[in-house]
């Protein structure tokens, strides 16, 4: 496996990241309301709250992501033309003034503490996958 195809890797790995945190703004509330038990597990929604928290904690200080510097990294340049790269890297980075970021995921940040208190995760230790 080449540094190209590793750095692809890291770019899909990224992606599914936005995927997953950006989803459960809208599974969440989603699921509460056909009463499924998964979107009120513990861990999944830490794990959600956490990554917002890191996502926004990195726009205030103007911090770029980590996984962006692997990325940049093991490509040895800011460009590539890998057709994985090139599609991801479009529905990934938008050319926004930073403040539209900021403002974004503070408010997204807002959200998952608001969905925190109108929709609690439980504690129980119940199956993930559990949609009784």
């Amino acid at each position: 496996m080449t540094q190209e195809n590793f750095a692809d890797l890291v770019l899909i790995f990224h992606f599914g990241i936005v995927i997953f945190i950006t989803s459960l703004f809208v599974i969440i509330p989603v699921g509460y309301k056909f009463e499924w038990k998964w979107p009120r597990n513990m861990k999944l929604r830490s794990i959600h709250l956490f990554l917002i928290f890191l996502v926004t904690t990195e726009t205030v200080f103007g911090l770029t992501c980590p996984l962006t510097l692997i990325e940049h990294n093991l490509r040895g340049i800011f460009i590539s033309n890998t057709f994985v790269n090139i599609w991801l890297q479009k529905l990934l980075y938008w050319n926004f003034p930073k403040e539209f970021f900021l403002i974004s995921y503070i408010v997204c940040l807002m959200w998952t503490i608001f969905m925190w208190k109108k929709f609690p995760p439980s504690n129980k230790k119940k199956n993930v996958l559990d949609t009784e």
